[in-house]
């Protein structure tokens, strides 16, 4: 068993800190003054400024203090959290407090404000505490009858069988966006134990908060086996529903998803818009002040944003979104895992390679593969590998193609039926190689590969959000033209 004690003083201490918001450091920091032993603000001022010294010696005043600093903060934190489940959990610890001291009235009223509270936002789990909560009192009142607790008995059976149908809904969606976070694209999901679950119609007499989760399970699914139409009219739905819902995180975990589904249908205009209006929303506190919520939206804009600037053939909206990005990457970096930089990475290799960048392309590329025993979004593995291809091509060097393509064979994906596409691109890849194409019959069989996509813009081109930039650098290439200017040109986009 892992020792947290010993851990902690080390390393979390110093994460937590870097966590905490501006606002969440003034408030700490005016707290931290009113102490009586300077030694707490000294160490706290010491690891906010980078000044610590973490070859200093531990003795058991320093662990003291760390241990004090660390608690501390994290009880400030509770205690300025606004969360729903925050508000509930308060409300029921004062609920307890007042009735240990025998003001069972005033603990009465304090329950029915957190059972109005936890019914309307539909908290299942501390509505049934609640209920077990009025048996305890009606007992100490001595004001409970029998159709009285007949009646509580009767709201704990409802209870719980709306709890049991959210968890099944919750379970199911928080399972499937592992799986997207770590893997990415995967086929053959259909025998997930509770897929047959998630194919039911929607319910629109299910709570808000279980038919939510139901939806994005649903959608997360579609994107995962890339049934783009589909996921893009669910995530639209969800996007339009998720107000009533009448929860913030939950709102923008749906406005994200909704993302996804517009850049998976080249969408560009509609993602910069509602990249736009996201910024705003969460820059006026609409989503809560939490620190994760500016990491969230910086993956995803980092992501999409650099996608959609490059498809859409602008240049100068792209090199300020790079530069943005890569200052934040530096700035965040503490607090990106390891799978979001990756993944960041991906956007990066490709706005660089559009801007003509080929040495930072080559990074980006290499800072992938070099993660290949530990990056476990398989997808941006395989893209690395095959966007590798193009630079050894541009580069004409044989040995590096050579071996890119031996490891993508190695993988074994491309037998799996679905993976037709990226099939089509090792075999044409392969076959100049070994001298059976030249340059332009490479770029014509990839054109065409690309020809075979699913999805089609409005200028008429076949789009595979994927592998779109590999057919526009050989639409690039063929026409002797800059890449750029062929997304401009298709997009029929104007700076």
């Amino acid at each position: 068993m892992i020792n947290s004690f010993r851990i902690m003083p080390k390393l979390s201490l110093e994460k937590l800190i870097l966590s905490l918001s501006q606002g969440e450091l003034r408030a700490f920091s005016l707290s931290i003054k009113k102490d009586k032993n300077p030694s707490y603000y000294t160490l706290f001022n010491a690891i906010r400024s980078g000044k610590y010294n973490d070859q200093q010696k531990k003795d058991n005043n320093e662990i003291q203090r760390r241990n004090y600093l660390y608690n501390n903060i994290l009880e400030s934190l509770v205690k300025s959290s606004r969360t729903i489940d925050s508000q509930i959990a308060k409300g029921l610890h004062h609920l307890e407090i007042l009735h240990n001291r025998q003001l069972n009235k005033e603990a009465w009223k304090e329950l029915e404000k957190v059972e109005k509270l936890a019914n309307k936002h539909e908290r299942f789990g501390y509505v049934i505490q609640i209920l077990e909560w009025k048996k305890i009192l009606g007992v100490s009142l001595g004001a409970f009858s029998d159709e009285d607790y007949n009646a509580v008995s009767i709201s704990e059976k409802e209870t719980m069988d709306k709890y049991k149908m959210y968890l099944l809904a919750a379970n199911s969606y928080h399972k499937l966006a592992q799986k997207k976070q770590n893997h990415g694209y995967l086929h053959g999901l259909n025998n997930l134990p509770d897929f047959e679950y998630l194919q039911t119609i929607d319910n629109t007499t299910l709570p808000k908060r279980t038919l939510y989760f139901q939806r994005m399970a649903k959608a997360i699914h579609l994107c995962l086996t890339q049934d783009i139409p589909a996921q893009y009219d669910l995530t639209k739905l969800i996007v339009e529903d998720a107000a009533v819902i009448n929860e913030a995180n939950e709102c923008l975990q749906a406005y994200f998803e909704h993302l996804t589904s517009c850049i998976c249908m080249g969408y560009f205009e509609e993602l910069l818009e509602l990249f736009q209006k996201l910024k705003l929303d969460i820059k006026k506190g609409k989503f809560g002040s939490s620190p994760n919520i500016g990491h969230k939206l910086f993956y995803y804009a980092a992501n999409y944003e650099i996608m959609s600037y490059a498809y859409m053939g602008n240049p100068s909206q792209l090199k300020l979104k790079i530069k943005e990005v890569e200052l934040g990457i530096s700035k965040r970096n503490e607090n990106l895992s390891t799978e979001i930089k990756i993944t960041i990475y991906s956007a990066l290799k490709m706005g660089h390679y559009f801007l003509g960048n080929v040495a930072e392309t080559k990074h980006y590329v290499n800072l992938i593969m070099n993660t290949e025993n530990i990056n476990r979004r398989k997808d941006t593995y395989q893209d690395a590998l095959f966007f590798s291809l193009i630079v050894s091509t541009d580069t004409n060097n044989v040995s590096e193609m050579e071996e890119t393509l031996q490891k993508i064979m190695a993988q074994g994906d491309l037998e799996h039926p679905q993976y037709i596409y990226e099939k089509r691109l090792f075999e044409i890849f392969q076959k100049f190689c070994n001298d059976q194409l030249n340059k332009a019959e490479l770029f014509d069989l990839i054109i065409q590969a690309n020809n075979k996509s699913r999805i089609t813009l409005p200028s008429g081109v076949k789009y595979a959000e994927n592998y779109f930039g590999y057919y526009l650098w050989a639409r690039s290439k063929k026409e002797h033209k800059n890449v750029l200017d062929i997304a401009k040109e298709i997009n029929n986009y104007k700076n």
